[in-house]
């Protein structure tokens, strides 16, 4: 039933019975005879589906009405209660209204249960749903210039509000009141004050202790300072509590209401990094991105270092444990490379990179990795620049975002957990699982794997890693990187691995007599290194010798192969340019016990040649003075022999004064002598650049050689 221009209005689908109506109250032709005898009224015609014909109920005869009312109730009633069920609405406003709604006891601060939320969200939807049949209620009467019935009405809703908790279906539970003049008292309260309204006295402030907002502020400035007595809830309560009566504010009786309140979420976020840390406060309301993961190999790689949870012994028989640095492409959380030391630096990470580069044959499109260990030493030398297309230091303290570490705690706890000697798991890790058995361990300390048989076994349970099945595709690791293919990432050849992994030192370092020396961290230990520039036929370059030492050179090397570097300098810009390739300095015996043919031929020729490099010196810087008449000859004065060579083989003996003044009056002859020399020196420079062109061809080959070989 229902109402329709303010007439209580039965349906024909509910008078006539049918096949689909069973229950129906007459015969289709009944109904139709007793419309044309005018014995039913036809309020509204239908037409449509869901649009029945609408016979007054009053029009029926009374048999009809008393099968009706039997039926289906009373029909003023159900009619109100169906107007009810079709303009009742949950508002989001009253859903958020009583839901922020907190109740301040003496001892606590609660917010309402749920129930109590659904219930009064559930009320203000009937009142809503009763205030808009009351106006239309009262818009029909005044279009028929009656007065609302007022009485006959709330009679009807009342009942009708109380059919809302007997429904079978849709079932609205409400706490309105069976009394009419009740229910309308409670519909013009509700208009006149809002949800706050229906809100009990026992859910009220009214037997609540409320903290002021200056006492508020007070407790969390206490709560919070640092720079004196730092106090715990219990004392905090015992110090408002003191205070309250100077201040002006009401006692409270429990703790409770201290802790509730500083936990309060608007409140908690103003006090927790003073009291636990900024980054703390940073991890418990900083917003977490959800990320969508790599969906190919190589498009982003992880790098970090951690605890390599296993004990072993030392050659002492002490219990030791050591650092792991891995490497892992994302995507298919294979573990590419990795290296074993007592300390993630830089050595760790550069070989860990070098291997992950041979397994995957091509660079990463990015590269993500802390700032921690030796990563500023990569930074500096443009590692990471040349191994990847973006190289992205991770925000410090983020743990949650690294997938590196999330796969860490899986493998620790599914692979590494396997061995006796596990050490545990890392220390976030809470579970008893996830601890070692340290009983165990020192009641077998003596039968604890060596360093290497620990390497052996860490390299193993790697393999099982990348052979076992991605969680999320089912497919094994190593399977999904392998079948993977990212066409926007570079391939990489011999030529780029030494161009990739060729280390700069960070300083330059000065050519001297005695070569250029550097001094670099190989396998753990600090180490001088020392090279020279070498001929073609690998003695010492005497040429560069004589006009580079005292320059200062940046040396690029291989930390796996020390016997040759590249020597650079910088330009204006700031750019390194290459200059030559510099070898492992010629070492020779001392003592002349220990002293071979080798050692004894080499020593003479560099004598030789030291003594040539003096004499060419002396006779450039003799021809120099003479050419600006400064010679010590040219004003009477003698030159100091050469000590330790012997001028009659080096052709070199005192110089007549007057050939040099017959010499330096003769300008003409002079001059084409320079002109002549000038182009003899250009002819051996460029013979000399082509002989290091030819060198440094050489050398590549045999560089490309060696490293072929060392790959396969």
């Amino acid at each position: 039933m229902d109402t329709y221009n303010g007439i209580v209005c039965i349906s024909t689908a509910q008078l006539i019975r049918s096949a689909d109506n069973p229950a129906g109250l007459m015969a289709e032709n009944t109904l139709f005879s007793m419309i044309y005898r005018k014995k039913a009224k036809i309020v509204r015609r239908g037409g449509g589906e869901g649009n029945p014909s609408l016979i007054a109920f009053d029009s029926l005869p009374p048999k009809y009405k008393k099968m009706a009312q039997e039926r289906f109730g009373d029909p003023q009633v159900e009619a109100e209660k169906d107007g009810l069920l079709n303009d009742i609405e949950i508002k989001t406003e009253a859903v958020d209204f009583y839901k922020k709604h907190t109740i301040e006891y003496a001892d606590r601060i609660e917010s309402l249960p749920d129930e109590v939320q659904e219930l009064y969200v559930n009320t203000a939807a009937v009142l809503d749903a009763l205030k808009i049949r009351w106006e239309k209620h009262v818009m029909a009467q005044r279009s028929k210039s009656k007065r609302p019935l007022t009485g006959e009405f709330w009679k009807n809703a009342a009942a009708a509000t109380q059919k809302l908790l007997t429904l079978k279906e849709n079932k609205i539970k409400h706490d309105l009141k069976k009394n009419p003049r009740r229910l309308q008292e409670k519909l013009q309260g509700y208009i006149t004050h809002g949800y706050g309204y229906l809100i009990s006295e026992r859910y009220g402030n009214t037997y609540s202790v409320k903290i002021t907002e200056e006492a508020g502020e007070w407790l969390v400035a206490r709560f919070s300072t640092r720079s004196i007595d730092i106090v715990t809830i219990e004392q905090l309560f015992a110090e408002y509590n003191c205070k309250a009566d100077k201040a002006g504010w009401k006692k409270l009786k429990s703790t409770k209401a201290v802790r509730d309140y500083l936990h309060r979420p608007e409140i908690e976020p103003k006090w927790y990094a003073a009291r636990y840390g900024e980054l703390a406060a940073k991890e418990k309301f900083g917003r977490q991105h959800r990320t969508i993961l790599p969906t190919r190999r190589d498009t982003l790689w992880y790098s970090d270092g951690t605890k390599l949870n296993y004990y072993y012994q030392d050659e002492d028989g002490k219990v030791r444990t050591c650092n792991v640095y891995e490497v892992m492409d994302v995507y298919s959380e294979v573990f590419l490379g990795y290296h074993i030391s007592e300390t993630e630096d830089y050595e760790a990470q550069y070989y860990a990179y070098k291997m992950a580069i041979q397994k995957a044959g091509h660079k990463p499109y990015e590269l993500k990795y802390d700032g921690q260990g030796g990563h500023r030493k990569l930074e500096s030398s443009d590692l990471l620049k040349n191994l990847s297309r973006h190289a992205i230091r991770t925000a410090p303290y983020n743990g949650k975002s690294k997938t590196i570490e999330s796969a860490f705690g899986r493998y620790q706890e599914h692979y590494l957990h396997k061995d006796w000697y596990f050490t545990g798991q890392n220390i976030t890790a809470k579970t008893k699982e996830s601890r070692g058995n340290e009983e165990f361990i020192l009641a077998n300390q003596k039968n604890l794997p060596t360093l290497d048989e620990v390497k052996a076994q860490y390299a193993k349970r790697r393999e099982e890693w990348n052979n076992a099945p991605h969680p999320k595709t089912g497919i094994a690791r190593s399977e999904m990187y392998r079948t993977s293919v990212n066409e926007e990432t570079q391939a990489v050849d011999c030529l780029d691995m030494i161009s990739i992994f060729g280390v700069t030192t960070k300083a330059a370092a000065t050519y001297r007599s005695n070569g250029i020396e550097i001094q670099v961290k190989i396998q753990g230990q600090s180490q001088k290194f020392a090279f020279e520039v070498l001929t073609a036929d690998g003695m010492p370059d005497m040429d560069f010798y004589r006009r580079n030492i005292g320059r200062k050179f940046y040396t690029r090397y291989c930390p796996d192969d020390m016997s040759m570097v590249s020597l650079y300098e910088k330009d204006a810009a700031e750019k390194m340019r290459f200059v030559t390739i510099a070898q492992s300095f010629i070492y020779v015996q001392r003592a002349m016990q220990d002293q071979t043919s080798e050692d004894l031929s080499f020593i003479r020729q560099m004598d030789a040649a030291n003594k040539k490099m003096r004499i060419d010196n002396e006779r450039e810087r003799n021809e120099l003075l003479a050419s600006h008449n400064m010679h010590p000859n040219q004003h009477g004065l003698n030159v100091a022999p050469l000590k330790g060579v012997n001028t009659s083989k080096a052709k070199k003996g005192k110089i007549d004064i007057g050939e040099l003044q017959k010499e330096v009056s003769n300008m003409a002859a002079l001059e084409e002598k320079k002109k002549a020399t000038r182009r003899a020196i250009k002819k051996a420079e460029k013979q000399a650049q082509v002989q290091q062109d030819d060198d440094r061809t050489d050398f590549y080959k045999q560089r490309m050689e060696l490293l072929q070989q060392s790959l396969n």
